[in-house]
């Protein structure tokens, strides 16, 4: 098995690094924690294309981060949460493994369609489960920051496996949020116009419907902006100079208030929260 390893051939990671995400991936196997393996380990399984990447990203559901954070603590790593609605990580070393269980714009947790959809693969000579493409192409279509933005993996995506991928169910994903997927489907077809037909044509067709009756309505809200559910940072003037709101910060009130995340937050595996390090460097900054 272990030359079907991801990390092998092609897909090379340092020696040391290998070893410690083997170290993690082993640790939740044997600790029955279900998981699925996303990031650039995933985009390579389903494209084939290479980047070189700083982390490992798995993502849980909510109900199995505690238990994925004290098999880490156990094997070794320092575990820490990040932000408190999604992200967590552990580290070992220089080298950290990131578990994530939400999306951070606070719309939706990693649930039981990220592994049920998944499929198998070796990761670091240890079996994993990869993400689904639909479920990739779901959770990318919110990024778009200045200094990352996930076009290309969803147009890489839809060109790789556009014509297995299940194409009602990522409709179904995306749901209220379907100008996202229009614009993604619109910039396949610029990139790759010889290759439209990995797209069936009711796909096209409903979203452009959904805009033509979008664009028909009457004005809504001018001071209601959905910018920062897809770059927190490029529309931070829009909320705090310009007047608008968003959905984006009551969405990260009701996740960080639901039970799921204050079951994560009052659970005694954290090695470290993000809070404390920024209160303790706000304390040795005021006292030189």
């Amino acid at each position: 098995e272990e030359r079907k390893s991801l990390t092998h051939g092609d897909f090379w990671i340092p020696d040391e690094e290998r070893e410690v995400y083997k170290r993690a991936l082993d640790a939740l196997n044997a600790a029955g924690v279900r998981y699925v393996v996303a990031g650039a380990y995933a985009i390579y399984e389903h494209t084939g294309i290479y980047r070189k990447t700083k982390d490992l990203d798995l993502f849980f559901e909510p109900s199995a981060v505690v238990p994925a954070a004290r098999a880490l603590r156990e094997a070794g790593f320092v575990t820490r949460l990040e932000d408190e609605h999604w992200l967590a990580k552990a580290t070992h070393g220089e080298n950290f493994v990131d578990l994530i269980y939400g999306m951070g714009n606070g719309i939706a947790f990693i649930d039981d369609g990220w592994i049920g959809h998944s499929h198998q693969g070796i990761l670091a000579a240890m079996p994993v489960l990869i993400a689904p493409p639909e479920e990739l192409i779901w959770h990318r279509l919110f990024i778009s920051e200045r200094h990352r933005h996930d076009m290309s993996d969803i147009v890489h995506l839809m060109l790789c496996v556009g014509d297995s991928l299940d194409w009602q169910r990522l409709v179904d994903r995306v749901g209220v949020n379907w100008p996202l997927l229009l614009s993604q489907v619109l910039m396949f077809a610029y990139v790759y116009p010889g290759h439209k037909a990995n797209i069936p044509a009711w796909v096209p067709e409903r979203l452009l419907e959904n805009a033509r009756r979008e664009f028909a309505r009457e004005e809504e809200d001018v001071d209601f902006t959905r910018g920062p559910m897809i770059s927190r940072f490029s529309f931070t003037i829009d909320v705090r100079e310009w007047g608008f709101s968003d959905p984006r910060s009551e969405l990260v009130r009701e996740a960080r208030n639901s039970p799921e995340v204050r079951a994560i937050v009052e659970a005694d595996v954290w090695d470290e929260r993000e809070e404390e390090r920024i209160e303790s460097r706000e304390a040795v900054a005021s006292h030189p």
